[in-house]
């Protein structure tokens, strides 16, 4: 874990891949979403907070193609695992996962 890492630091403009996590303190969750955000990659993102308008908001506005707030627990087979913009489209794992391979069609039918 690294904390309170300075934004001019390399590992603030990289999407980190690995046993790393990058905690900083933020005065305002207006700057912790901005910050959240700045980056063109979004994959996973994690939030730890007491309040449930916090919680609304981050979920709302973080662009991440998965979020977790209060606990780590993102990879489950059952859900869907995959992220946005530069972190890839589309995802992998739960019922989502074969939307990609399916055809809808719509078909309607009156009796003569």
């Amino acid at each position: 874990m690294l904390a309170d890492v300075p934004l001019s630091a390399r590992i603030m403009h990289e999407e980190p891949f690995g046993p790393i996590a990058v905690v900083n303190r933020f005065g305002t969750l207006d700057d912790a979403i901005e910050e959240a955000n700045r980056l063109p990659f979004g994959l996973a993102s994690y939030a730890f907070t007491r309040s449930a308008e916090t919680m609304q908001r981050l979920a709302q506005e973080v662009e991440a193609g998965m979020m977790t707030i209060n606990h780590i627990g993102l990879a489950l087979p059952e859900v869907p695992f995959g992220g946005i913009r530069d972190s890839g489209y589309g995802t992998e794992g739960g019922s989502e996962a074969i939307d990609a391979y399916m055809v809808t069609k719509f078909v309607t039918q009156m009796a003569v």
